[in-house]
């Protein structure tokens, strides 16, 4: 099996609440509002317009895509899958979902984590605005 890695730097904001039942998010914009309950990160340097062709590609078929969320010292971790039906175009927002829903934001379907489900601590401490790496990691030769 081989390994595509894609790398979005980020950090927290005090709006950061989290609390989304089955999606999570990170904007390259410097503010949420705190009704955006499913973001993470803020600032983020990558949309799904900006993540590699190469990793775009490989997503767009029904992979495995590994989830690490890293704050400090602190990590969680989920995996979602592709779908052919994914098309990157958002230049903004990009999405991880616990259902099939595709939209131009969507990276990732059948997400084993929603933003309620992250660590506590690294939701507060993104609320602090910590600086986050999330690291998407798709691995080729992987069925759902």
């Amino acid at each position: 099996m081989s390994r595509i890695v894609e790398q979005v730097r980020g950090k927290g904001h005090p709006n950061i609440r989290a609390t989304h039942p089955t999606t999570l998010a990170t904007t390259v914009d410097p503010e949420v509002s705190v009704a955006g309950d499913c973001f993470l990160m803020v600032s983020a340097d990558k949309s799904p317009s900006t993540l590699s062709e190469e990793f775009k590609n490989a997503a767009r078929r029904r992979v495995k895509i590994l989830v690490r969320i890293i704050v400090g010292d602190l990590e969680d971790v989920f995996e979602c899958y592709g779908d052919p039906s994914l098309s990157f175009e958002d230049d903004k927002t990009m999405v991880f979902r616990k259902s099939r829903y595709v939209c131009g934001k969507t990276v990732g379907v059948e997400s084993s984590k929603s933003a309620r489900d992250i660590d506590r601590r690294i939701v507060k401490n993104l609320r602090r605005g910590s600086e986050a790496l999330m690291e998407l990691t798709v691995i080729r030769g992987s069925r759902g």
